[in-house]
């Protein structure tokens, strides 16, 4: 692209991030974009700008030549997979912020790409304002990860931090969120753990060369969490945080997993607070490495997706450097255990989780707590009937390695 002029930018969705972004390029009038044309859903909805900057076909936004950029920030994902793969078809130049659509379509995304010479970067689509997917593409292409976990989704981490720092209840907490703008349109996305699931799937294509189905990554959130739990973490001098983590096992499987897990003050993530969101990267030989941001709210997103249309114009496209290597992708580790925490007040959850080594059952009116261990598999296979059952579970720690690294070495030592 000709660096010394204007480049037109067409924007699908002009909500918390399309107005971000609309806002940072209108401020630094120094950078060579301009959002030339808008599309929108709704001609009904209140905006900031006159309805004469709007349209709402988004063929136009496609089939007009004159614009150099597309970006995607729209809310509905299967929407938006219409909108970005019609784009790629036509060999554009596209960024995005939907984790979503890129969590469920990677692979056609990719397959597009190669076969029409588009370009597609979603940096916005994870960890709001912080550079990982970038980090872990470029930096450590070629440093062999071992884990990379992290808080992220800015909107539960907000509401945590106001349970355990300002004594608030959930739904009090919740209500805060959604005024400031930090939860999604949909609450549950953010609250039960999918929106978090959807960027875990993201990073691991870029960190393991393995692009997994949000369907193979368990997933639990805070949304039945209860004075009872919160008091237990108290207990143990910890708080409760939303961990996303993947890792590979000795044997070379992966562990995806979405679990609030206990956090105590020796925690890497212990001083990720507010909507910040943090991921560790922890390389071979690099160790680890805290990366912390802002993570929820339309100018931290704003940015990254500005990142994006910088680096575009600039000819980068992400070169998934360990998913051309990996012929063989990594498998599960399904046997792989978590030492956890439920809370529920249905007994044949027990039975269902297949948990073992119970210890510490507590029982209070109609529900009980128990500590036990479980496998990857299980969480996977009765993770709709825990939700269903509005029981909560979390990790006890959240280095899932180091405990069952431990748990091995006692196992061992017994045979």
């Amino acid at each position: 692209m000709d660096s010394h002029r204007l480049l037109k930018i067409g924007l699908f969705g002009f909500g918390c991030v399309g107005q971000g972004l609309y806002d940072i390029l209108s401020r630094e009038e120094a950078l060579p974009f301009k959002v030339e044309r808008i599309c929108v859903k709704d001609p009904k909805k209140l905006r900031p700008l006159p309805t004469e900057s709007f349209t709402y076909d988004f063929h136009q936004l496609l089939q007009d030549d004159s614009l150099d950029i597309l970006v995607e920030a729209i809310s509905d994902a299967e929407e938006a997979y219409v909108i970005v793969a019609e784009a790629l078809r036509r060999g554009k130049k596209v960024v995005t912020a939907n984790k979503k659509l890129v969590a469920f379509h990677l692979p056609e995304l990719l397959a597009l790409q190669q076969e029409f010479g588009g370009v597609l970067l979603y940096e916005a689509a994870v960890a709001g304002g912080i550079p990982i997917i970038r980090t872990v593409e470029e930096y450590f292409a070629n440093d062999p990860l071992e884990r990379v976990h992290g808080i992220l989704n800015g909107s539960s981490n907000y509401i945590l931090s106001q349970i355990f720092k300002l004594q608030k209840g959930y739904a009090e907490a919740l209500k805060e969120a959604q005024d400031k703008g930090f939860a999604e349109l949909d609450p549950w996305l953010d609250v039960a753990g999918a929106d978090s699931r959807h960027k875990l799937c993201i990073l691991t294509a870029h960190a393991f060369g393995r692009t997994i189905g949000p369907e193979e990554v368990a997933f639990f959130g805070i949304d039945h969490l209860s004075g009872q739990d919160c008091a237990y973490a108290k207990q143990n001098d910890a708080v409760i945080k939303m961990v996303a983590s993947v890792h590979l096992t000795a044997d070379g499987e992966l562990v995806p997993v979405v679990l609030p897990s206990l956090v105590d003050a020796s925690d890497d993530l212990f001083v990720v607070e507010q909507e910040f969101n943090g991921v560790v990267v922890q390389g071979t030989y690099a160790g680890p490495q805290l990366f912390k941001g802002r993570g929820a709210g339309g100018h931290p997103t704003g940015a990254a997706v500005l990142s994006d249309i910088v680096s575009i114009s600039q000819g980068y496209s992400y070169g998934y450097k360990k998913l051309h290597k990996t012929t063989n992708a990594p498998a599960l580790a399904l046997d792989f255990e978590f030492e956890v925490y439920l809370r529920s007040s249905e007994p044949e959850l027990v039975a269902a989780l297949g948990l073992t080594n119970l210890q510490n059952v507590q029982r209070e009116n109609d529900t009980f707590s128990v500590i036990g261990s479980v496998s990857l598999g299980n969480l996977i296979k009765t993770q709709e009937q825990i939700r269903k059952a509005g029981a909560f579970i979390m990790a006890l720690s959240s280095d899932f390695v180091g405990a069952h690294a431990r748990k091995v070495k006692v196992q061992e030592q017994v045979s």
